[in-house]
């Protein structure tokens, strides 16, 4: 749904009624599931054939003592006769009454936190009206959704509301079914304190010692995305031009006792915004803004047009910038598919590394990634419980994997594709500014690369676990021959179709392959005209799972032969036709990472004990010292 609207002004739409259905009745399930846990005795109807056209929030924070006083102005067009409204609004704060034009309704508030509004004749459908809501109290502290905190720099107080936070603070309508169209807020603080909000900053009116700050937004937002956070800000822009010649002013509030700090920072913005501008289209709000506004809570949030952030740390200013495309411009049709927002900013931050980094940061992201989502043999990208937030925003599944699976997916479909598909989900009618679901993605990338992606969404999205790879490999004349077999780390996947990338080393020649995996036991042969020194699993960091490699023991031939490798400490190097005075350990960037020197050759035929616990997990080079030449290995912590 993408109306333009001006003050008072409405533009009729239409909307796939099919998609929107859907998306309700999902909408309901997850509000049921929220009210039974909090065991509410009554269900509201999140849909009821209305569309929010505009929302004005008139609102009057007390800085002292964070009582909240105000109103909000809601425009709506029925699809259908209606003769009541439901609203989410917690109890803890009183509804003073609601006005239908200038008469006034009958309402109930609820235990169940939902206000109930009664009209005195039923509203025909394709009806444009329009219902103020007046309330005041004090909402509930500690929860995040709206607090009142003091820093350095004094008092403030923001708010935070997703998923299920912004009826603590404001009569709304908490669904992922409508976009607000259009919204205005405006916050009334004594002159000693700047607001910040969504969209662009129209007026500062001052009257009796107060002042209010009046936030202008034109694009359709989510319940969640809507915010204000009041403080003893300073005020400062950056600026980034984008492909579009639009020279984006990136509004910085920050507090005074933390402004050198945050300037030496924000600049950061201006790099990675471009970045994702070329690789994803239009910065989507560019007829506004984008910001930051500093807050207390740790981590960040990604309101639209103006991100609130505990701190201007690279990695959350690049991951809340990113929430803009997705997250914001695209929103999660259900909390199910929350991943097609924290996942893909999680990855986009990565992408920062792969495009604006040098090489070892992003392997070295990668690899850190890897390990902390392999800590676990379970864990599912699209998300189970949307009741528990701690699993709903698990950090290891639905960001980290999720991340992972992206970057796997890119390999396995191309960087064309991937972005071509990403550009075009983020660009369609359907789905821009609205909402989406996995199975949307699915479509665009599936148009975008010519591959049928069921397989991949299902085991690597909806399943949980990974793949391990046992991979055994030899060299008979010409002929290499690799075994490999794959088990999975969770039942829920049978089989991970995904192919994978191997390197055959030789001396000054190397030879990468993407062998398909079509069943649990593979055997791959290939010619090649030199001898194989090494085999190398995901040389470039692609694949996410685990990889068992033997190597070929050829006593009669081989002059040192290291096992058990892969290896947890202990390692054990058999010296067949050689003597060994020594050996370097190098890590994967070759840097020395352990150096031993033998007092006393030690002569062929002798077994080495190597105790390597002071090694974290990873992948080393050997090199043994022999009275004639440098013997090199490779071995695998794990």
């Amino acid at each position: 749904m993408r109306p333009l609207f001006a003050l008072f002004i409405f533009s009729c739409f239409t909307f796939d009624l099919k998609s929107q259905v859907d998306l309700e009745s999902i909408a309901k399930s997850e509000l049921a599931q929220y009210y039974k846990l909090k065991n509410y005795s009554t269900k509201r109807a999140s849909g009821e054939n209305i569309d929010i056209v505009y929302a004005g929030l008139n609102l009057s924070p007390n800085m002292k003592t964070a009582y909240l006083k105000g109103d909000v102005n809601f425009y709506f067009k029925t699809s259908a006769p209606v003769n009541q409204l439901h609203f989410d609004l917690r109890t803890e704060l009183t509804v003073d009454s609601i006005k239908h034009g200038l008469e006034k309704l009958v309402f109930v508030h609820a235990m169940d936190d939902v206000i109930t509004i009664a009209f005195n004749q039923t509203i025909s459908a394709n009806t444009l009206d329009s219902v103020r809501i007046y309330y005041q109290g004090s909402p509930l502290q500690n929860n995040r959704a709206y607090e009142r905190n003091v820093t350095a720099s004094g008092p403030i107080i923001a708010t935070l509301s997703e998923p299920y936070g912004a009826h603590y603070w404001w009569p709304c309508r908490e669904n992922l079914v409508d976009k607000i169209d259009s919204l205005d807020v405006r916050v009334t603080v004594d002159t000693a304190y700047k607001v910040a909000s969504n969209g662009l900053l129209q007026a500062i009116t001052l009257k009796d010692s107060v002042h209010t700050y009046y936030w202008k937004h034109r694009y359709p937002v989510a319940t969640y995305l809507v915010a204000f956070a009041a403080s003893r800000y300073s005020v400062y822009s950056d600026y980034a031009l984008l492909k579009s010649n639009k020279n984006l002013e990136i509004l910085n509030y920050v507090f005074p006792h933390n402004e050198a700090d945050a300037r030496s920072k924000t600049s950061a913005t201006i790099p990675v915004i471009q970045l994702f501008d070329s690789l994803f289209g239009t910065y989507p709000f560019e007829n506004e803004k984008y910001g930051h506004a500093q807050f207390t809570v740790g981590g960040g949030m990604e309101h639209q047009t103006m991100s609130f952030v505990g701190n201007f740390g690279y990695d959350l200013i690049a991951h809340e910038l990113a929430h803009q495309w997705f997250g914001d411009k695209i929103t999660c049709g259900t909390w199910h598919d929350l991943w097609l927002n924290e996942s893909f900013a999680t990855y986009c931050n990565l992408l920062c590394y792969d495009f604006l980094k040098p090489r070892e940061e992003w392997y070295s992201q990668l690899r850190n990634f890897k390990r902390d989502v392999l800590t676990q043999t379970y864990g599912s990208v699209r998300s189970q419980d949307t009741v528990n937030t701690g699993a709903l925003f698990e950090y290891r599944t639905t960001y980290q994997k999720g991340a992972m699976v992206l970057h796997q997916l890119r390999w396995l479909i191309g960087d064309q594709a991937f972005f071509a598909g990403l550009r075009n989900y983020l660009q369609a009618n359907k789905h821009a500014y609205g909402f989406a679901r996995s199975n949307d993605l699915q479509y665009y990338l599936e148009q975008s690369s010519g591959m049928n992606l069921n397989d991949y969404f299902n085991d690597c999205i909806v399943g949980e676990g990974y793949p391990i790879h046992a991979i055994k490999w030899n060299q008979k004349g010409n002929k290499v021959i690799i075994d490999i077999v794959q088990t999975q780390s969770h039942p829920s996947v049978e089989l991970y179709n995904v192919p994978l990338p191997i390197l055959l080393k030789g001396l000054n020649k190397d030879t990468l392959l993407r062998i398909p995996i079509n069943k649990a036991v593979e055997t791959y042969e290939i010619t090649l005209p030199y001898i194989v020194n090494d085999l190398i699993f995901d040389p470039n960091e692609w694949i996410l799972g685990k990889s068992i490699i033997s190597f070929p023991k050829k006593n009669d031939g081989e002059s040192i032969t290291m096992y058990p490798n892969p290896g947890v400490s202990d390692f054990y190097a058999e010296l067949n036709n050689t003597d060994a005075t020594g050996y370097t350990i190098y890590d994967a960037s070759y840097k020395t990472v352990l150096t031993h020197q033998y007092r006393e050759k030690k002569l062929k035929g002798t077994i080495l004990y190597l105790d390597l616990s002071v090694l974290s997990n990873g992948t080393y080079i050997i090199q043994f010292a022999t009275p004639t030449v440098t013997i090199t290995k490779r071995i695998i912590i794990y």
